[in-house]
């Protein structure tokens, strides 16, 4: 065959239905590559957007619940309300569960923050608040486990977590931290966050956060801490319980010293440094500071029901408040050692307690409270709680009512026979009152000086109880009085912070000011939220107020508080008080600084305490005590403003004594100028009579109408 033919013949095969066949077979197989690779790449594009769309639904899911970022210094979190003294001194700390205090980073010192960040997270400062090798590394081990069973938290998620998220132990709180972290880094500075941390991390014994920590182990403020004491607070907080430093001193010394040896390794501290740290030994207070010890802790509790009335109990005990209060620690430990002191030989076939309050007459702060001596056993505080019959310490409230209606007490005259027998109606026995007078005429003066019973029982009934009542409760008196003529005896029970608020009104020439304990308080955010004001109001004009401090005067140099003298023999006013069978023994007395009430009694009944007299052991109290607080400072007079007085007409009162030729001066009459019977000088202007608080509810009742006979002791 011809190569024409032969090849027209390959052509008309090729062409056929067989070759046909062979070429698409052909195309086919070359094309079934590139098929699969389309089909391929498809898939890959398929299941990444299905990932991403998986991821991107995963994120949304855990982030979509959460709170807002901005909510993260306000959490819910219980803070720990701080009290002050008056030179802002920490006095005690108030805390349910949590013992958390929050401070600004200025007040953590660097060692803390360098020993934290070495322990905790060294690349701290150069992730952005999540690290992805640790993340991923604690992910693999919990997906593993099917648990979360490793960390590898930073701190910025530590804080999250500590704030936020909560402790529950999921791969969930993983990604939920890792997403805020990642959200806070983008909007706090690198100090805010380990500032914000270190505010929240549990060190043990309840204590939330570094301040707190440092005050619970070591009572001091956690800018003053040391190098092996920041140290040893970073290894507590990695398990508190495991190496808590009052229980297992070794176990916190040897991760003190691991701390102590990263910080060397990462250039915070140089080898001596390290050296000198490990060397320190294990120094912490078994207990942190309380409110059960101390000795302001009647003070503390007495502030604490008073934040609890205007707060209540979940603001003042979680609230984070700082609470900064008029107390001098120095003056009341002066205050405690001389109760202390002067209590504790005594005998009378029990012991006696005693209770001291001290006011600063011109804004009614508290400087010094004692409620008793050991609050742990005793929580009554005897000082704010305790109403006892304040005896002849009434008198001065009786004598102001006088003056006030125009008696003269230096030239006004009652007879001081005895006893004195005063008509109480036809259903009720006579009063019969003895007293300690010479029992002839004695001025209304020289009975104060003396504590004469039979004249102020005459003077009481001539002033008309309701007006005793009235002036009592304006000076400061808050507890009922019964409007009784033995008012003027102290029938009707009082405590020993109502007796200094109203003796500070005389101090003040007449001015009340309600009892301070709190200067102000301060909210966790630093908004001021409660200044009391300290503006008195008139309770008595200014002349009457002068005419009593002269004649108290007259009893703290020569009469029943003479014995004021030997420790404090500068300007000062004041009046025993014991009731019958010395009872309850006291003396209230002032200087134009201070006002000083000093009660001494049995706490838990009426036991006489024999031959005990509120000269003896009450006024050489008020003496020691405010000569230590009155140290080195000014010991101005009183002054001295007149006062018109009229034409006295009382019923009992009675003529002078006739002038004996031989006769010496009389020792009632009032140092010079000599009072003339009636004063031109004008009275100060006076603001209507405030009205008293609401007393507080009583022990127990007073006893109204006392028809016995009363012997009740200067």
């Amino acid at each position: 065959m011809s190569d024409s033919r032969r090849g027209a013949s390959e052509r008309s095969s090729a062409d056929g239905p067989n070759g046909r066949r062979r070429r698409r077979e052909r195309r086919a197989s070359r094309g079934a590559p590139l098929r699969l690779a389309r089909i391929l790449l498809v898939g890959v594009v398929v299941f990444a957007v299905a990932v991403v769309g998986l991821a991107a639904g995963a994120v949304y899911a855990l982030s979509r619940n959460l709170p807002k970022l901005g909510h993260l210094e306000s959490s819910a979190s219980a803070q720990t309300t701080e009290i002050y003294d008056a030179q802002g001194r920490l006095l005690a700390e108030l805390h349910g569960a949590e013992n958390r205090l929050v401070v600004p980073s200025s007040a953590i010192p660097t060692v803390m923050k360098n020993a934290t960040v070495a322990s905790e997270d060294k690349r701290f400062y150069s992730d952005h608040g999540v690290d992805f090798q640790g993340l991923a590394r604690a992910l693999l081990a919990d997906i593993a486990a099917g648990r979360a069973v490793q960390g590898g938290s930073t701190i910025t998620e530590q804080y999250i977590k500590n704030a936020y998220v909560g402790n529950e132990r999921d791969i969930t709180r993983k990604l939920r931290e890792a997403i805020l972290a990642w959200e806070l880094e983008d909007r706090w500075s690198k100090d805010r966050i380990l500032t914000a941390y270190l505010n929240t991390v549990y060190y043990g014994q309840g204590a939330y956060g570094v301040e707190a920590a440092a005050e619970t182990y070591f009572h001091e403020h956690a800018y003053r801490l040391t190098l092996a004491q920041a140290a040893l607070l970073v290894a507590v907080a990695k398990l508190p319980t495991d190496y808590d430093p009052v229980y297992a001193a070794g176990a916190a010394r040897r991760v003190r010293n691991g701390v102590l040896s990263r910080m060397l390794a990462q250039g915070y501290i140089s080898p001596a440094q390290a050296a000198a740290a490990e060397a320190q030994p294990i120094k912490v207070f078994a207990k942190p500071l309380s409110t059960a010890s101390g000795p302001a802790a009647y003070f503390v509790d007495y502030v604490t029901q008073e934040l609890v009335k205007r707060y209540g109990y979940a603001q003042v005990f979680a609230g984070g408040l700082r609470v900064y209060t008029s107390l001098d620690s120095t003056w009341q430990n002066d205050a405690l050692g001389v109760v202390r002191s002067t209590v504790s030989p005594l005998d009378f076939g029990f012991k006696p307690s005693a209770a001291l309050v001290a006011i600063d007459p011109a804004t009614g702060y508290i400087r010094s409270m004692v409620g008793g001596l050991d609050f742990a056993r005793q929580q009554f505080n005897l000082a704010s709680q305790a109403r006892r019959q304040p005896g002849s310490a009434m008198k001065p409230f009786v004598l102001a009512a006088a003056i006030e209606k125009g008696m003269d007490p230096f030239t006004t005259y009652y007879s001081s026979q005895s006893p004195v027998v005063v008509p109480m109606g036809a259903y009720a026995a006579p009063w019969v009152v003895h007293g300690d007078g010479p029992g002839g005429p004695e001025t209304v003066a020289q009975a104060t000086v003396i504590s004469d019973n039979a004249v102020f029982a005459r003077l009481s009934v001539d002033v008309g109880p309701a007006n005793t009542v009235r002036v009592a409760h304006a000076m400061g008196i808050t507890s009922p009085l019964a409007a009784v003529p033995s008012i003027t005896l102290g029938t009707s029970s009082v405590t020993p912070l109502e007796m200094a608020d109203a003796y500070a009104t005389l101090a003040d020439g007449g001015i009340h000011h309600s009892p301070q304990a709190v200067v102000k308080v301060v909210a966790s955010n630093g908004r001021v939220l409660w200044r009391p004001a300290t503006v008195g109001t008139r309770a008595i004009p200014a002349g009457v107020a002068s005419t009593v401090t002269q004649v108290l005067e007259q009893v703290a140099s020569r009469g029943t508080g003479a014995t004021t003298a030997a420790a404090f023999p500068y300007p000062r006013a004041g009046k025993t008080g014991t009731t019958e069978n010395s009872w309850d023994v006291w003396y209230v007395g002032y200087t134009p600084q201070l006002a000083t009430s000093v009660w001494m009694g049995d706490m838990n009944a009426n036991l006489p305490m024999n031959g005990a007299f509120g000269g003896i052991y009450c006024a050489p109290m008020w003496a020691q005590f405010t000569a230590a607080a009155l140290a080195g400072a000014a010991h101005p007079d009183f002054a001295v403003v007149g006062w018109p007085f009229g034409i006295w007409a009382g019923a009992y009162a009675t003529a002078p004594p006739l002038p004996s030729p031989s006769s010496s001066p009389s020792a009632s009459a009032k140092p010079t100028p000599t009072p003339t019977a009636t004063r031109t000088t004008a009275p100060p202007t006076t603001s209507p009579t405030a009205s008293p608080t609401s007393p507080p509810t009583p022990t127990t009742p007073p006893t109204p109408t006392p028809t016995t006979s009363t012997t009740t002791k200067p």
